[in-house]
């Protein structure tokens, strides 16, 4: 995982969900969706939580939040911003983590487990089981466990179609095969990362004492058209958002889509 927290601590992540509109998308429908679940009163962990932008949406809400993150640069993004707001009545607390070790943390003790960022980077089958069984064990009996992925067809639509240096059929044997992209391989586009699809997911969940309640597109195509979307006046933009929320559950969508969230319950 070096070589993710070394990508992270040199890059910009404060502004992947905000500095344009299509960007925003994913964010506005994954909270769209959780707010149907989350209640004021649960207690919230979220893993790899980057600068925090989910925790403070939730802890502005009420939640008791826990942000995580394996980025040290990130946490200290986090503190700075508590520091600078100075609120007494926001519950957020951050820290270093590691998602497939979080023995800071006692078992059966959140509400809600939020995992919209690790997958993305466990490169290692092994390692996402083990964060998938640590968000469980600190997950209280029916709680709920959020996971964003990345779809590898929209991975492959994408770099082919904006870099013809990716465009063989070794890269496009590899998304397919395997889904991982490792820095230092001659088809690395970005740091260590693991995309995958809505079936193997799905399949992926069966290895664990979970009931799958949702299963969603949350931004789309939508960063691919950014130019478009960035064009968009309000009204516009609000009727694209519209078309988002209500066709995410598609299925010949939901495989196209750049992330997807599954949302899951702790088996009781």
């Amino acid at each position: 995982m070096q070589s993710v927290i070394e990508y992270y601590q040199n890059s910009n992540e404060e502004s992947r969900l905000t500095t344009d509109n299509a960007r925003k998308i994913e964010f506005i429908i994954t909270t769209r969706t959780l707010d149907q679940y989350i209640k004021p009163s649960h207690n919230i962990l979220e893993l790899g939580a980057g600068t925090g932008i989910y925790s403070f949406y939730y802890a502005e809400k009420g939640n008791n939040v826990a942000a995580t993150d394996i980025t040290p640069k990130h946490i200290d993004i986090i503190h700075q911003k508590l520091l600078q707001r100075n609120d007494d009545q926001l519950n957020l607390e951050a820290k270093v983590a590691n998602a497939t070790n979080l023995h800071e943390f006692d078992s059966e003790s959140f509400d809600v487990v939020l995992c919209l960022g690790p997958m993305y980077h466990l490169t290692n089958e092994t390692d996402r089981v083990k964060c998938l069984q640590e968000s469980l064990r600190v997950l209280k009996k029916g709680g709920l466990l959020d996971i964003a992925y990345i779809n590898k067809h929209y991975i492959l639509h994408s770099i082919m179609s904006k870099d013809k240096e990716y465009l063989s059929k070794q890269f496009v044997d590899k998304i397919l095969r395997t889904g991982v992209i490792r820095e230092g391989e001659k088809e690395c586009f970005w740091t260590d990362a693991f995309f995958t699809s809505p079936e193997e997911m799905t399949l992926f969940l069966k290895k664990f004492d979970v009931r799958l309640i949702d299963h969603l597109a949350s931004d789309g195509f939508s960063p691919y058209l950014k130019n478009f979307i960035n064009d968009l006046k309000n009204e516009e933009l609000n009727a694209w958002i519209y078309y988002i929320e209500n066709s995410c559950r598609e299925k010949s969508i939901l495989g196209m889509s750049n992330h997807a969230l599954l949302i899951c319950e702790k088996s009781v």
